[in-house]
């Protein structure tokens, strides 16, 4: 009984405690249901909330750029009607001075004068005698001794005057008026005068984003002279008249202008205002009102804008948030491929690392033990000299590998430059094949070479095909054994595009083949296809990767074929422009005719004592005087301390302590004798790279050579510069 009891109260338990889970179950659910609406209102509201902002913050915007708008628009009105008026008064004077000029007696006719009235700028011309009498070209005559302008002229004085109510014309006029000097004396006043419509009411007129800117112009007295409103100008009309119910503040107009001279009115019924901005001549002014309809126009299109640009960001949250849901849920997946990749790639680098350590430390090895064997060895000069020959073996190694590493660096930063020159394709061939030939021959596997083309002269980057064809074909020599046999065959494909052909290069060999499993991988970078350290085969992994880098480089192709335990065929397919005979022959004439050096004195800059003596026992036997400079410093000394041609050339290192070849080439360039600063400087570094060419130059050298020196190279470019 008491066990039934106690498993009922576990009974009662557990559904109390599964009606709890249940419970939370639910609530989570429900909680659910509602983030997704409450998410949704939240984003609506803030929406609705960033429109709002948006449009105040747009309005108030758009109003203080059109305050300035208004400013730039009111300063060029001003200047327009400043110059008008510079430009009338000029005229008046002119006229002035030329009626003084041609009197025959201090009497005037006006009348007579009839001509300079259609020459010149203004409506109509008047002549106020000494007595104060005004004189018109119809002959009509009035009073004019009272008139401020005759009085200001009769005191040598020319100005600008407003004459509201014209007493020859009832209209207001803007009139110019200058003295008229006869033998020296004042005799009366000349004026120009404008009807108030004929030439302001133009200058006051410019379209503002579609609509006419209400804008007058005032004298100082606040009186409008001008307007491109419909405005009775001759019943003097004041500006306070005009905009006083407008202001949207109590201000002094008035006292406003002639503080400032340029000032921004704030107005009730438009939220841009009034510009009022002072002429610089003149003591009168222009008021201009930015169009309401323009303002109200702009912030409705921006409002509008700025709705669409709201619903499209909303559109654009919905979405990123769908996105970021769907990449937090594959975040894992890309994670864990990114560690497998950088596992793969820090293997690779690991891999890489530990071929280096074995391809490098052989060749080196066997170049220290032959020396130590060298010195051991002082008797036997066969002995010494296979010695040497095995050293020099193992340094072409040790630079094919370091060569390899490096080509590989340039092409995987885009730094691969082609630099064509003209061979013939025998010679070419044969320069590609002696090396691996006479290597094949001493191991005893049997080389064969055919060639088939039409045309026998090609241009081609040499160093770039030799390392393409030299990596293919030291490949087969390694992986072929004794016995076996390689071919090459050349022939030639006609090309479509005009001046070229294709040269088709197939190169097969008996060896040990390649696994159909390994094939896709034979081009990537480090692949090898037996390990070096089991193979006994030193290599880097680069050479096929080289191979197909260059051929894709060159507009090429590179396509392989090989079956394990019966050899492989490399087919290489490359474009070449054709060349003539003649451009051959101009080429080998410039080989073949490699100037004497004798007499020619040689500056070196290099620091490092090897492989400054390197470079001199070089340079000597070629018949060059040689001189020495321990770094770029004392390189730009001797330079200064030489006479002018002196030295015939500079060989410069780069790296150099104190001063770099860089900067010694610059300041040697910058000398004041041009025989020194156009000294040809050649640049003979390890810094090998594009880059380093390109610094090279950009410092004012002439050429570049990488060490370790190519001596048929050196020549060819002293032969250039001396």
């Amino acid at each position: 009984m008491s066990a039934a009891v106690a498993q009922d109260k576990r009974t009662a338990k557990e559904c109390a405690h599964e009606n709890k889970k249940q419970g939370r179950r639910a609530a989570m659910k429900k909680e659910k249901k509602y983030i997704l609406p409450v998410l949704t209102v939240v984003t609506a509201v803030l929406a609705i909330l960033s429109i709002v902002v948006f449009t105040l913050k747009n309005r108030e915007n758009i109003t203080d750029n059109n305050k300035e708008y208004l400013l730039d628009n009111t300063s060029q009105m001003a200047l327009l009607v400043d110059d008008s008026l510079m430009h009338g008064l000029t005229n008046i004077q002119v006229l002035g001075n030329l009626i003084g000029e041609i009197l025959p007696s201090p009497e005037v006719d006006i009348a007579a004068f009839q001509y300079i009235l259609n020459e010149s700028v203004f409506d109509f011309i008047e002549f106020t005698d000494k007595e104060g009498k005004n004189h018109n070209i119809t002959g009509g005559i009035s009073d004019a001794d009272d008139r401020r302008y005759y009085l200001d002229a009769m005191e040598g004085n020319a100005g600008v005057e407003l004459i509201f109510n014209s007493r020859a014309t009832n209209e207001t006029l803007l009139a110019f008026y200058s003295p008229v000097y006869y033998q020296g004396e004042i005799i009366g006043s000349l004026i120009g005068a404008y009807q108030e419509t004929s030439q302001l009411v133009n200058l006051l007129t410019m379209d503002v984003f579609g609509y006419t800117a209400e804008a007058y112009l005032c004298n100082r007295d606040g009186l409008i002279i001008s307007s491109n409103r419909d405005i009775d100008t001759t019943a003097e009309i004041s500006i306070e008249a005009v905009l006083g119910p407008r202001i949207s503040r109590d201000t002094d107009t008035a006292s406003l202008i002639y503080k400032d001279r340029t000032a921004i009115l704030p107005l009730k019924d438009n939220e841009t205002g009034a510009c009022i901005m002072g002429l610089e001549h003149s003591d009168w002014y222009i008021v201009q009102i930015f169009p309401e309809q323009a303002n109200k126009m702009m912030v409705s299109n921006a409002n509008r804008i700025g709705i669409v640009l709201a619903v499209f960001l909303v559109a654009i949250l919905a979405v990123l948030l769908i996105l970021t849901y769907l990449i937090l849920n594959r975040s894992r997946l890309e994670t864990q491929r990114a560690l497998v990749k950088a596992e793969a790639a820090s293997k690779a680098k690991t891999d890489f690392l530990f071929s280096m350590s074995h391809d490098i430390r052989t060749p080196m090895n066997a170049i220290i033990g032959f020396l130590h064997l060298l010195n051991e060895q002082q008797e036997e000069p066969a002995r010494r000299r296979e010695y040497i020959r095995k050293m020099e073996d193992s340094s072409e190694l040790l630079l094919s590998i370091i060569n390899n590493v490096l080509e590989m660096s340039q092409i995987e930063g885009g730094e691969t430059v082609l630099e064509e020159t003209v061979w013939s394709v025998e010679q070419m061939m044969d320069s590609v094949c002696s090396l691996p030939a006479s290597q094949m021959q001493a191991k005893h596997i049997t080389f064969s070479k055919t060639l088939e083309v039409q045309h026998p002269f090609v241009w081609c980057d040499m160093p770039k095909l030799q390392e393409i064809y030299l990596n293919i074909l030291n490949n087969a020599g390694k992986y072929t054994p004794a016995g076996g046999s390689v071919s090459l065959r050349l022939t030639e494909i006609p090309s479509d595009r005009e001046g070229y052909v294709f040269f088709q290069t197939e190169i097969e060999d008996t060896g040990i083949g390649i696994a159909k499993e390994f094939i896709p991988h034979l081009f990537e970078a480090f692949s090898r296809v037996h390990d070096t350290t089991h193979s006994k085969i030193a290599g880097t992994g680069l050479g096929m990767t080289i191979v197909k880098r260059l051929t894709e480089r060159m507009g090429g192709t590179v396509e392989v074929e090989s079956e394990l335990g019966r050899g492989t065929k490399l087919t290489v397919v490359l474009p070449h422009r054709i060349a003539s005979e003649a451009d051959f022959r101009s080429r080998e004439t410039e080989k073949t005719a490699l100037a004497d050096f004798s007499g020619k004195r040689i500056l070196i800059a290099e620091d490092n004592d090897l492989n400054a003596e390197i470079a001199a026992e070089l340079l000597t036997e070629m018949g060059l005087e040689v001189e020495r400079a321990q770094d770029g410093d004392i390189c730009v000394s001797m330079m200064e301390q030489a006479e002018g041609g002196y030295y015939d050339l500079i060989l410069m290192d780069i790296q150099m302590p104190n001063v770099s070849g860089y900067q010694a080439a610059e300041a040697i360039r910058k000398m004041a004798d041009p025989s020194k600063a156009g000294i040809p400087i050649i640049a003979m570094t390890a810094n090998a790279f594009a880059e380093d060419k390109k610094n090279a130059y950009s410092a004012g050298m002439n050429a570049h050579l990488a060490k370790p020196v190519d001596i048929p190279k050196l020549m060819e470019t002293l032969t250039k510069f001396l």
